[in-house]
């Protein structure tokens, strides 16, 4: 790239060069282009992780790529990697997560191709959210992208970045699998330049000639004192963000692409994002969770009306063409019970729970109606609707108590199906308790698994065997809140 070839060019001074380029737009917004940086690099990570399946673990690449879990070879599917005592490994379908075992990075590739080259989104934004000491590309990357929220993905509107690049031909999509893209075009030069910058990380002068070069202004700005910015530079740092606001409303218009103009808007800060709540919230639009996982971020009690008139409208169950959205209801009473706001139903609010919301109620219920949660625990343990299973079992694992490990058994004995019983098994896994591991095994072994085909596997099979996984993160995701109750007696327990 020209621009980044001018910026290493020392012998024109900072101020020189920000003059030159201030006038000449780069075609690329600053998070696409850092996001571009990234993936240069992150393929050389991911190239890492190839040579561990090809040459350690003893996987051809293409046969991954083709035959997912029957070119796992027997009892190496996971474990430390041959040689690198620091990372462990998991194959898993066609490819493979890396993780080092003390900073905790994750690299996770699929495989398309006997190469590492194509890049998943959804892999990269989990790499960017295990890095404690991003390097300097990432860095600025993660510094575009400010986390508000514990739940859900990380980093979603990196996405957009990856379609800009796609657009400006950057990146190319794959013939059968439209998210996943590699490089369309030789970055090796760019990659060149992109070292000068890395032997000096740490300079400031150095990352303001390459600010200053792609258009990110606000870098400049930041970068600078504030008595040394020039106004036409504060000036073009406004503009960049206006230009990505801009984008973002045009974005919200298309309903796939509200959820992640929604975070974009919350990301730069606009004076708009609360137009959008309201908006979502008073139409009862499908990014409503989004929404109202902000709102729960923000904490301010004086969107209660607003969120009690959203509640008494909303359906958990769904219309005919919708899935069951319990979060959504959840998320709702959450924050009506944290505020202590009087509404009408919420004397009767756990006394007729949907069916659908289940697991969701079992969590309010332990952090604000206590009366009402065993009762609710033991119909979502032995519910037909996996999900209000699943949140139940991680509760308890959590609580990991004596009366909580007693919960998790009584459901488990009832039945002696693998589906039916999976939840509490992996919960009973995930606690402190021995005997609890040896009844689990015990059953395991008078219960084996028994395949329908040795080729392939069925969806209930990968269900069952990724539902420890699963499990671990669902508890993750609910430690927060649930941790603080684990020495609370629920009142069936107080004689006890």
């Amino acid at each position: 790239m020209q621009r980044v070839s001018a910026a290493c060019d020392e012998s024109v001074p900072v101020r020189v060069l920000i003059n030159r380029w201030l006038p000449q737009p780069f075609a690329l917004s600053p998070w696409a282009t850092w996001t571009l940086f990234s993936l240069i690099r992150h393929r050389q990570r991911q190239a890492f992780v190839a040579e561990i399946v090809r040459d350690r673990v003893g996987v051809r690449l293409e046969h991954l790529a083709r035959r997912g879990y029957d070119a796992h070879p027997p009892d190496k599917g996971h474990g430390v990697v041959p040689g690198l005592a620091d990372w462990d490994y998991n194959l898993h379908g066609r490819g493979c997560c890396v993780i080092h075992r003390l900073s905790g990075v994750e690299i996770d590739v699929d495989f398309f191709d006997d190469t590492s080259d194509w890049f998943e989104p959804y892999f990269y934004q989990c790499f960017l959210s295990t890095l404690k000491e991003p390097e300097l590309w990432e860095k600025r990357l993660i510094e575009l992208h400010p986390q508000f929220s514990d739940r859900g993905p990380t980093f979603e509107t990196i996405r957009l970045a990856f379609a800009d690049l796609q657009e400006a031909g950057f990146l190319e999509s794959h013939s059968q699998r439209s998210s996943i893209v590699k490089f369309a075009f030789d970055e090796q030069t760019l990659s060149n330049q992109m070292a000068w910058f890395e032997t000096a990380a740490e300079d400031r002068h150095r990352l303001i000639r390459l600010a200053a070069v792609i258009g990110d202004w606000p870098l400049v700005c930041n970068l600078q004192s504030a008595e040394n910015v020039e106004v036409t530079v504060a000036e073009a740092a406004r503009q960049v963000i206006a230009l990505r606001e801009q984008k973002l409303i045009r974005l919200f218009e298309e309903e796939n692409r509200q959820r992640l103009a929604l975070k974009g808007l919350q990301e730069i800060d606009s004076l708009h994002l609360d137009e959008y709540i309201i908006t979502i919230l008073k139409q009862g639009m499908s990014t409503a969770d989004t929404a109202l996982e902000m709102l729960l971020k923000r904490n301010d009690k004086s969107w209660c009306p607003l969120i009690h008139e959203f509640y008494q409208q909303f359906n958990p169950a769904g219309s005919a063409d919708e899935f069951p959205s319990p979060e959504i209801w959840g998320q709702c009473l959450e924050f009506l019970f944290r505020h202590q706001y009087p509404f009408p139903e919420a004397a009767e609010v756990f006394s007729n729970v949907h069916q659908y919301c289940l697991g969701e109620a079992v969590v309010l219920a332990l952090m604000y109606q206590r009366s009402h949660a065993l009762r609710l625990l033991r119909a979502a343990l032995r519910s037909e609707i996996p999900n209000n299973r699943m949140i139940a079992a991680a509760v308890l694992a959590l609580i990991d108590q004596p009366w909580s490990r007693e919960e998790l058994l009584s459901a488990f004995s009832e039945s002696e199906e693998l589906a039916q019983t999976a939840e509490c098994r992996a919960a009973l896994l995930e606690t402190q308790c021995s005997q609890a591991h040896q009844i689990v095994s015990e059953w395991q072994a008078r219960h084996p698994v028994q395949r329908e085909s040795d080729e392939w596997m069925t969806v209930e099979e990968m269900n069952i065997r990724s539902l420890p996984v699963y499990l671990q993160w669902e508890m993750d995701d609910l430690r927060e809140r649930i941790v603080p109750l684990r020495n609370v007696v629920l009142p069936d327990f107080e004689n006890e």
